[in-house]
């Protein structure tokens, strides 16, 4: 894991609001908010775990340090973020991630396409013979894997921009990577924990995705999945 091009020993958020009340760092440093001490010299990573969050990320234990840090501490960073306006949400299944209010009734470009790659990433693997939600982890996702799922699909994935396999991996598996879906090995990919927040809402979506022309039609589609933070949606490489 690469935390080198953040200073983790920072302890203080670089936010505008509070640069100017900012005095010099101490050896040890104490607050209290709602109650609840906060030693800001045990929140070694917190600079970079705030950076990560606000864009979008999932941290799971492939970020290990970062990782063990949430966990070890995870009130006071809860006590931390909710005090700055942030809920700080920590999934039983190995996650952590800013939750965000539904300020919207539709999904992003970005949340619909994700979803739309895992429900048939899905059905590509039951149609393999695999239990598919089990596969969705342990299988990797390779060239091959998306050429096949893109005729498959054809007609569905162009209804979202996504016009061969390349795109998948550039528009939606590359994507997933930033956020903390998935990670890349070599030239192929595994999903991560984090999925399982599209899979949620995907299995309830099921039975709309068999009946509509546009499976995830912006009018019904579930609005409780992550905001696109990530404005950078310049294409990285090609097969």
């Amino acid at each position: 894991m690469n935390t080198n091009n953040t200073d983790t020993n920072n302890n203080t958020l670089d936010m505008p609001e509070n640069r100017q009340q900012r005095a010099a760092t101490t050896d040890s440093l104490a607050m209290t908010t709602n109650s609840s001490i906060i030693d800001l010299s045990q929140l070694t990573a917190l600079t970079t775990i705030y950076q990560k969050l606000m864009s979008g990320f999932h941290i799971t234990e492939n970020d290990l340090i970062l990782w063990q840090s949430l966990d070890q501490h995870l009130t006071s960073y809860q006590v931390l973020f909710t005090g700055l306006g942030y809920n700080l949400v920590k999934d039983a299944r190995g996650y952590f991630y800013f939750s965000t209010p539904d300020t919207s009734v539709t999904m992003t470009k970005t949340s619909r396409r994700i979803a739309l790659f895992l429900y048939t990433l899905i059905e590509y693997w039951a149609d393999q013979g695999y239990d598919p939600v089990a596969a969705l982890f342990e299988q990797p996702i390779s060239k091959d894997t998306l050429e096949k799922l893109f005729n498959h699909n054809t007609s569905v994935f162009e209804q979202i921009d996504i016009n061969n396999a390349a795109d998948i991996r550039n528009e939606i598996i590359k994507r997933m990577v930033r956020l903390g879906f998935a990670k890349e090995f070599g030239k192929e990919y595994k999903l991560l924990a984090p999925c399982y927040r599209y899979i949620d809402a995907v299995m309830e979506l099921s039975d709309q995705f068999s009946a509509s022309t546009d499976p995830l039609d912006d009018t019904s589609s579930d609005d409780s999945l992550l905001e696109d933070t990530n404005t950078d949606s310049t294409t990285e490489g090609n097969y």
